[in-house]
């Protein structure tokens, strides 16, 4: 119902709408009568859901997960983005693990070291997109594994 520009408004007492002048009598008598205002959140409910309304998005829940009581529209954010106990997955080896336990994993994982196949140098996992990205593919045979080193150490000692 298309309102024109020359028709003049008036607040509704009950629900704070602009109603056509014409119509706020009528309008107030059902707005009175069917809706009210949620204490929560200040929406318009229809009465008769009102009770399901607090029950449905405000009623305080448990996150299932970390036991935390929020209300319950802002579970789904909670448990997706927020909740200490979600999985997540490490960024080096893609293990899935609590998010509460991401940081100190990720510490000790990304301290590991592959072998870049272009350089011949072990890198750090935590270094190898950086690593990758200026590597100019030129092996150093200079720097070798600790392995390999620990070899020759020990043929040295033994002739």
């Amino acid at each position: 119902m298309a309102m024109t520009s020359d028709e003049t408004t008036k607040i509704c007492s009950h629900c704070d709408r602009a109603i056509p002048s014409s119509n706020i009598d009528l309008h107030f008598a059902h707005c009175s009568r069917n809706l009210e205002r949620c204490k929560v959140c200040g929406d318009m409910v229809p009465r008769k859901y009102a009770e399901e309304h607090f029950l449905n998005t405000h009623a305080p829940v448990a996150c299932s997960q970390c036991s935390e009581t929020m209300e319950r529209e802002i579970l789904a954010i909670h448990k997706g983005e927020n909740c200490p106990q979600r999985i997540v997955t490490c960024d080096f080896c893609e293990f899935p693990l609590p998010a509460v336990d991401l940081a100190e994993h990720q510490e000790v994982c990304g301290n590991r070291t592959e072998l870049c196949h272009l350089c011949n140098r072990y890198i750090r996992l935590r270094e190898r997109y950086n690593h990758e990205s200026r590597c100019t593919g030129v092996p150093e045979n200079t720097v070798g594994s600790s392995r390999y080193v620990c070899l020759c150490f020990t043929r040295a000692i033994v002739k």
